[in-house]
């Protein structure tokens, strides 16, 4: 479990009985703008595509804080993932994870994008405040 932990994904078996993961809990909380920013991202039909295992999905997941994820469309792209959905991860035509797209087919950003940066891809309307959110050590990175 406690390697689990670290790598940031758990076991669990499914109706089926088959054994899918599901990403680790989140540890931080959101800030308000944050969960505003989520809240926006879902009315506009953007969807964050991600893999359980991949690292900078973490990050980025972990940016949005406990409350604020409830609000993402999360869309599981990693066939043993929890909630795997195939038709939706190949329709979005994804070079990576994690990937922002609108639906399946217009692409806000790939790779671990802060907050602030996320809120200026996709239009956000609201004033976001990157200063406010604590920073996370990040790679910039994708998964392939």
């Amino acid at each position: 479990a406690i390697m689990m932990e670290e790598m940031g994904y758990f076991p669990v078996q499914n109706r089926a009985g088959d054994t899918v993961y599901i990403p680790g809990r989140i540890r931080r909380e959101s800030t308000p703008q944050a969960i505003e920013l989520a809240k926006y991202l879902r009315s506009e039909g953007i969807n964050l595509y991600a893999a359980y295992w991949c690292p900078h999905c973490r990050n980025q997941r972990e940016m949005f804080g406990r409350e604020a994820l409830q609000y993402v469309n999360y869309v599981e792209c990693a066939p043993k993932g929890y909630g795997f959905d195939a038709k939706l991860c190949s329709k979005a035509d994804l070079e990576g994870f994690p990937t922002w797209k609108v639906g399946t087919k217009k692409e806000v950003g790939s790779g671990e994008m802060t907050l602030d940066a996320l809120a200026k891809a996709t239009g956000f309307p609201g004033k976001f405040d990157g200063s406010i959110e604590e920073p996370l050590p990040m790679s910039g990175g994708s998964c392939q």
